[in-house]
Parts: C-alpha cells; sequence; structure tokens
C-alpha cells in the first residue's frame, strides 16, 4: 500500500539526526569527500521528495559550486522550479536554488537545499540515519 504524505514525512522526521530546526550550536558542512561547502543553516524542510538542508545564499561556499552547463537553461527559465548547481569536488553535490513554490514541500524562494544524505558535518558525522534492512 502506497504511503501517505504524512507517514513518508513522519519517517524521515524519526530518522534525522540533524536538528530540523537551528540550534546555538554554529554547524559546517562538508561533502562526503572533505569539501566545505556551507556554514550554518536555515532549518531541514521534510517533504514528500525526502529532507532537505535548507540554507540562505550567505551561507554557502559559492566559489566551490557551479551550474553544469546542461543545467544552464534553468537560470533564465521562469516556468521551472529551481536552478541547479553541483560542487566541484569529486562529489559532485547537487544543490538546489528555489525559483518558484511547489505543493509537495515548503521550499521557500531564494533558498538553497541539499539533502542530509550528500553531507556530513562537524558535529554531526551522520545527519540521517539509512534505512533498516
Amino acid at each position: 500500500m502506497k504511503k501517505t504524505s504524512e507517514e513518508i514525512r513522519s519517517g524521515y522526521s524519526q530518522r534525522l539526526i540533524l536538528p530540523e530546526e537551528v540550534g546555538d550550536d554554529q554547524i559546517v558542512f562538508y561533502t562526503k569527500s572533505g569539501m566545505n561547502v556551507a556554514t550554518w543553516y536555515e532549518r531541514v524542510v521534510i517533504g514528500d521528495r525526502g529532507p532537505y538542508i535548507e540554507f540562505c545564499g550567505e551561507m554557502l561556499t559559492k566559489h566551490g559550486i557551479y551550474v553544469p552547463i546542461d543545467q544552464e537553461w534553468r537560470l533564465h527559465n521562469e516556468n521551472c522550479q529551481y536552478v541547479e548547481w553541483r560542487t566541484r569536488d569529486q562529489s559532485k553535490v547537487k544543490i538546489y536554488n528555489q525559483k518558484r513554490r511547489v505543493a509537495y514541500a515548503d521550499y521557500q524562494v531564494g533558498m538553497w537545499y541539499i539533502s542530509p544524505f550528500d553531507l556530513t558535518s562537524d558535529l554531526y558525522p551522520v545527519l540521517i540515519s539509512e534505512l533498516e534492512k
């Protein structure tokens, strides 16, 4: 049987190790290959497609990311929901810069999102636990 949105979101929330809301500790985020990608975060958004860490642009290490050539069309297309960026290291972590609101999650226009499955941090080596088999 297909899970409801609430069941999906609850399952991710239970596995999340990184606090959904920012605390007092400054956290530095890294790709799995060790590149510093961001310092601090706003919150964790859990939608139907999983959890994403929300950052404002000032928190990201901008010199370490780029828009792939095949995604450059998104920069000037008003109809797309986000612009896809990638980290410049071997991890090539996908970073979303939200352009439009969506129905399946509370993403905010202008904010940046990265999956906690793709990152680690100085305070939390694992940000979200894997599913138990």
